[in-house]
């Protein structure tokens, strides 16, 4: 599979949410004086602190203007009153005291679970926002260490399965008895949301810390990158065991270490397996991620934990503009084929064996049925350059490559068939119009694998990460690329 084929534009509350999986570790990230002749160098540095998500934020700006920086915090108190699962009347309180019933939320609200939705397909359940009914049996706070029944946490894991969450609009329908928890999403959801409003106000300069997440705006005011400290894993909060670079974007870390406790030689953390309801015991003790939204990092630096080291890093590995680095319990630091670039000039890092890249093979979860991650087939709206059509779709499978034309006027159905080794057969349908496409069949079992809502060219920004729809049961992916991605990927792949 080559690098960066799937292009994705996928980004916790901490303490306060208490999510299995979320980032909780306290980065620092330098904000240098400006330099001289630079724009910034005019403009004061501004610091603000708050205290929300039961976390302790700091935005730092160049600026004329502090009252945006209180704004940006009055923002974060907003998006806690909506979305804590602790805070009565919230969208999140609403839906896990429903009792099956649908409940109407807000379009962030929606968002956030769409998002969530797809991440977990796309982790195979690595990253499960209905973890609830088992991270709530767990406390990592108070110091009193207790280790939660055996036959609790059993009954908590099978009420875990993201597949049972459905999302149509603004409307959210959760099966009487499970809840959800955004804790290991949301809070770079609200990191993505400050960082724009402070963009849209004129804010060129900045470094936005939220805990475990952090982003930037721009550059330091002398043209450099931002430095932020990646928390070392045996030594107290605050203590940096190496140094990355952030050029603009996010720096997401998920560890063992913040939130835990350790009992006759095994370490209890809150990154939780979403199939046990157990802390994920791995080779990892840290993983983050660099991307562009802190809401994709945030998710995916839980999947990505949970996922372990090698398939982790498969996963990463297909996604666009999204590199992960990886710190082993024995202190050993790996990363994704591009990590370099986000490392301080002779960090030593070793990369995940090239071998990675291949597809993870689905594996069918004991517990859940789950697959894991794969990417055997791909389809992707095909546009070149030259051609006045609307686009078409190509085929990739194996070695075997083929064309379907998209309409030019009205719908067409198109009926897609995997053969298996064992003679039996996988059935899609896919509804394709000269705008996009979207799946409106299948023989998995529950339909879970159809994302509902058609996906163009004219919504991919829109849709943030839903310029795809995925059907794991099948290892199917639909990918939406623009024009001129698409005929870059066609000169590419095809050789015109």
């Amino acid at each position: 599979m080559r690098k960066k084929i799937i292009a994705v534009l996928l980004a916790v509350l901490s303490g306060l949410f208490l999510l299995g999986g979320c980032a909780n570790e306290i980065q620092k990230a330098e904000a240098a004086e400006p330099a001289a002749g630079t724009p910034s160098a005019e403009l004061p540095k501004q610091t603000r602190i708050g205290f929300y998500l039961d976390t302790v934020i700091t935005l730092t700006a160049y600026t004329d203007h502090p009252e945006l920086l209180e704004k940006a915090l009055e923002t974060c108190g907003t998006y806690e009153q909506l979305l804590s699962r602790t805070v009565e009347g919230s969208d999140v309180w609403q839906i896990n005291h429903a009792e099956g019933k649908t409940v109407t939320v807000s379009p962030e609200t929606a968002e956030i679970l769409r998002t969530a939705v797809q991440i977990s397909e796309l982790s195979g359940g690595a990253f499960d926002v209905t973890i609830a009914p088992a991270s709530t049996l767990w406390d990592f706070t108070s110091g009193e260490q207790t280790i939660p029944a055996e036959d609790a946490l059993a009954s908590a894991a099978e009420k875990i399965d993201w597949r049972k969450l459905r999302v149509d609009g603004n409307d959210v329908t959760l099966p009487a008895g499970m809840m959800i928890d955004l804790g290991g999403i949301a809070k770079g959801y609200i990191a993505d949301a400050v960082k724009d409003k402070l963009e849209k106000e004129g804010i060129r300069n900045a470094v936005l810390s939220f805990g475990g997440n952090i982003v930037t705006i721009g550059m330091k005011p002398d043209g450099s990158p931002w430095r932020v400290g990646i928390q070392d894993i045996d030594e107290p909060t605050g203590k940096t065991m190496l140094v990355s670079l952030n050029y603009g974007g996010s720096t997401v870390t998920s560890g063992i270490y913040e939130r835990g406790f350790t009992v006759d030689g095994v370490t209890y953390h809150h990154i939780l397996s979403s199939e046990t309801g157990w802390p994920v015991q791995n080779e990892l003790a840290s993983v983050t991620i660099f991307s562009d939204s802190s809401m994709t990092g945030d998710a995916l630096s839980t999947a990505v934990f949970a996922l372990g080291t090698e398939k982790g890093a498969r996963m990463v590995e297909s996604l666009e503009g999204i590199e992960a680095l990886f710190i082993a319990r024995d202190r050993t630091v790996s990363g994704t084929s591009g990590i370099r670039k986000y490392l301080e000039e002779g960090t030593e890092v070793s990369l995940v064996p090239a071998a990675t890249e291949e597809p993870v093979a689905a594996e069918e979860s004991e517990q859940t049925g789950t697959p894991g991650y794969t990417e055997k087939l791909t389809l992707m709206l095909q546009v070149r350059e030259t051609d006045p059509a609307p686009g078409y779709i190509l085929v990739q499978e194996e070695n075997t490559v083929g064309f379907l034309p998209l309409p030019t006027e009205g719908e067409q159905i198109q009926e897609i068939i995997q053969t298996q080794p064992d003679g039996t057969a996988w059935r899609n349908v896919i509804r394709m119009t000269p705008e996009g496409f979207c799946m409106v069949e299948a023989d998995c079992e529950g339909h879970d694998c159809i994302e509902e809502g058609e996906v163009t060219l004219g919504n991919i920004q829109d849709r943030l990460l839903w310029n795809m729809v995925i059907c794991a049961p099948h290892r199917l992916t639909l990918c939406l690329y623009s024009p001129e991605e698409a005929a870059a990927l066609s000169r590419q792949l095809l050789g015109y």
